[in-house]
């Protein structure tokens, strides 16, 4: 027959069960719904995983650029030295001539266009019809204009024989639009103009329909006699990712029945004996592209992705003026290839990276072609298999381990799952180059752990926040928390500690109990008690106490206070002007006045009590001491009294000033004593405080008359100053005998 114990043991056994698995099947839950927000939402990870992968590549070493491409640039000291820009085309042909006679480099790949006639050419025209309407004859007319800029720099570039020129597609389509309308852009054409753009020469197309590209349907190619005079022209449209910046390069774009080369493709082809550039195609995209025996890694759009040499400047860059003046070392281009393009802050034509938002496009091209000289290259898998399957398993992981293991033990699970799948998509990302996405695996092992602490904590922890908000009728917020972290704690007992105490009690409260409805003195007093405890704890305070119209607060205990004795100081000044505040805005408190002690020493701060009901609160003659103090202000008329270490150790800006030394009922030590008036700066006049300072001075130094007769003069100023009345009483009629240091004793409490 079952106990009644055994039959508790099994409905709790049979309650946990219940829970885990519900813990188990809100996690899965949880995972479900991640994979349809991937579905449903792919550009948000796909944005956050362009951030990441970021952090992935570059926020270490960064692989050095080969050293065999370089950038002519037509920077700020260019133009300063040849110019505005645009330059005279056979400014340009010094430079092509430089490069080839002097410098001797492999290659020149030009980012700039050369799309119209160069200015100078126009005017040479309009000169020339001039002259030929004057009937001169042609040699006279050609003696007079001179070469033409452009012929020059075509006669350059063909006798470099090595320089690639630039063109533009004037829009590039995304796969599959129906946005086919042509521009109004000059110079565009729908047709190829021979001599053509650089293509792929050989295309291996898979049997099926035409693959989903990205295509054009204008180009802007180079004007006539230097698209002749080329070895070949290739576009440098640039593609830009979800957050603007430019990660990737296209490898090909249709036009007109042809697949077009890029520029840094066109580059490395002259680099490596014009070797066979290959393109493979099937029905779903871009299946490889391959040049000179190099496997180029792309994805299904035909981007190359490019791995950065480090910020705007790696790639070496040399002013095109000190190349036309052979200031740059032989040796620095030789047999390079040599990248011409606009650096200058003012001329645009730049774009966001992973390191700035201002690299010079002509550098993203460059970087494109030293990673395929160098064949270092990273892509992405054609599909997120390891990505998905790694969001499933970590993600249905973690649900098992929250609903089946304390919460500690599945926060380990989460960060071995987390760190081992960031370790193993690191690795492959360092070793092969391959980029595996880590936002949706970790988010969603992130967010079903999340999800699953904050059910656990929602269901296990009701009764703990039930008890909680219990005590937080009766303790201060930071004792019960310090209990919660310390259970211990809830024992008799306590600790001896240096703390600050302070007593606030009504003036005459008796009479204001004895003329005032009972339920408006409740009234009064909660209003009271609210604003002045509000105060105390704002300032780190506790609120240990209070009795009628008493309070008891001290600083120091259950956690330390940075400057306990400045905070106690400060919260007694708050609640004065709260005080003053009510005051002129609240009749009932018009006749309200309150006295404040403060004292700062060693006391004990414990729970005191019996087994089976105790208080936290401290004990000790600090307790006492203040208390005394707050009394004293009665006799002194004053709102504020501490001790002089409370002052002491404050380190604060007060106006304040020394009322000697005082002799509190129940305690034979004399106890120095201060009043502490306001703030430095809060509209206190501090001059009667100094003059005051000045009579202590006096009495200090043996001029007790001298000091009698300033008492008297400041007490005809100030007749309500009880304190200068009390000095002036204890000087007496004979001041030359009296002490060098003010006692006072009082019998009362």
């Amino acid at each position: 027959m079952a106990t009644r114990g055994s039959r508790t043991t099994r409905k709790a056994t049979t309650v946990r069960v219940r829970g885990h698995k519900r813990t188990i099947a809100l996690g899965l839950l949880v995972v479900v719904l991640m994979f349809i927000a991937r579905y449903r939402q792919p550009d948000a990870f796909e944005f956050l995983d362009l951030k990441v992968n970021d952090l992935r590549m570059y926020s270490g070493q960064v692989a050095p650029p080969t050293g065999v491409v370089d950038i002519a640039a037509i920077d700020d000291a260019s133009i300063d030295e040849l110019g505005q820009w645009p330059w005279p085309r056979d400014t340009m042909a010094k430079l092509v001539t430089s490069l080839k006679n002097y410098y001797q480099v492999a290659i020149i790949a030009s980012d700039v266009m050369f799309t119209e006639r160069g200015e100078t050419d126009i005017e040479r025209s309009t000169i020339a019809d001039n002259l030929k309407a004057l009937k001169l004859a042609p040699n006279e007319i050609a003696q007079a204009v001179g070469l033409s800029g452009d012929q020059a720099l075509a006669a350059a570039i063909k006798a470099q024989g090595e320089t690639i020129l630039p063109y533009f597609f004037e829009t590039v389509f995304e796969a599959g639009t129906k946005n086919t309308a042509e521009s109004n852009v000059v110079g565009a054409l729908s047709k190829i103009r021979q001599p053509g753009p650089l293509v792929y020469n050989i295309v291996n197309q898979a049997p099926g329909p035409q693959p989903p590209l990205f295509f054009a349907t204008q180009y802007i190619p180079p004007i006539p006699s230097l698209n002749q005079a080329a070895q070949s022209i290739a576009f440098v449209n640039i593609d830009h990712d979800l957050d603007g910046a430019i990660r990737d390069e296209y490898t090909v774009i249709p036009f007109d029945g042809a697949y077009c080369v890029p520029m840094f493709l066109a580059a490395v082809r002259a680099a490596t004996n014009d070797s066979a550039l290959i393109l493979r195609l099937d029905q779903f995209g871009v299946q490889g592209v391959q040049i000179a025996g190099e496997q180029i890694p792309v994805d299904l759009g035909g981007h190359m992705l490019l791995r950065y040499r480090g910020p705007q400047g790696t790639i070496p860059r040399f002013s095109v003026s000190d190349i036309i003046d052979h200031k740059v070392p032989k040796a620095s281009l030789a047999s390079h290839i040599v990248v011409i393009g606009l650096t200058a802050t003012g001329l645009g034509d730049r774009g966001v990276t992973p390191f700035s938002g201002e690299t010079p496009r002509v550098e993203i091209h460059a970087t494109a072609i030293d990673n395929v000289l160098k064949g270092d290259f990273v892509f992405k898998p054609r599909e997120p298999i390891i990505e998905l399957a790694a969001g499933a398993i970590v993600g249905v992981s973690i649900a098992i381990a929250a609903g089946t293991v304390s919460a500690v033990s599945a926060l380990i699970a989460a960060l071995l799952l987390g760190f081992g799948y960031f370790a193993f998509a690191q690795y492959r990302l360092d070793m092969s180059g391959e980029i595996i996405g880590v936002v949706f695996p970790l988010s969603t092992l992130a967010l079903t752990y999340l999800a699953l602490v904050s059910y656990r904590y929602a269901t296990e922890g009701r009764e703990k926040r039930h008890l909680r908000h219990a005590f937080e009728h009766y303790l201060h917020p930071e004792v019960i928390e310090s209990l919660v972290a310390k259970p211990e704690g809830l024992k008799l007992g306590g600790e001896r500690r240096v703390m600050t105490i302070l007593f606030a009690d009504i003036v005459n409260y008796t009479g204001l109990s004895e003329r005032t409805d009972p339920a408006a003195l409740v009234a009064l007093l909660n209003d009271y008690m609210t604003k002045m405890t509000d105060r105390i704890l704002e300032s780190g305070g506790v609120v240990d106490k209070i009795r009628g119209d008493g309070i008891m607060a001290f600083w120091g205990a259950p956690v330390e206070v940075a400057n306990q004795a400045g905070a106690a100081i400060d919260a007694a000044l708050a609640m004065l002007a709260e005080l003053r505040s009510l005051q002129k805005n609240d009749p009932r408190f018009k006749d309200i006045d309150i006295g404040i002690g403060i004292a700062t020493g060693e006391a004990i701060v414990g729970n005191f009590g019996g087994a089976n009901r105790f208080d936290y609160s401290v004990i000790g003659d600090t307790v006492n001491l203040a208390s005394r103090l707050e009394g004293l202000t009665r006799h002194f008329k004053v709102h504020l009294l501490a001790s002089r270490q409370t002052l002491n150790e404050s380190r604060g800006k007060y106006i304040a000033r020394e009322l000697g030394l005082v002799k509190v009922k129940g305690k034979e030590q004399l106890v120095p004593v201060v009043e502490v008036a306001a703030h430095e700066g809060d509209g206190v006049d501090p001059a009667f405080y100094r003059r005051f300072a000045s009579v202590i001075d006096l009495i200090h130094s043996g001029a007790a008359a001298n000091a009698k007769s300033e008492l008297e003069a400041m007490h005809t100023e100030n007749p309500k100053d009880e304190v200068v009345r009390l000095y002036i009483e204890k000087l007496g009629h004979d001041p030359a005998n009296a002490p060098s240091e003010m006692v006072f004793e009082f019998d009362t409490k």
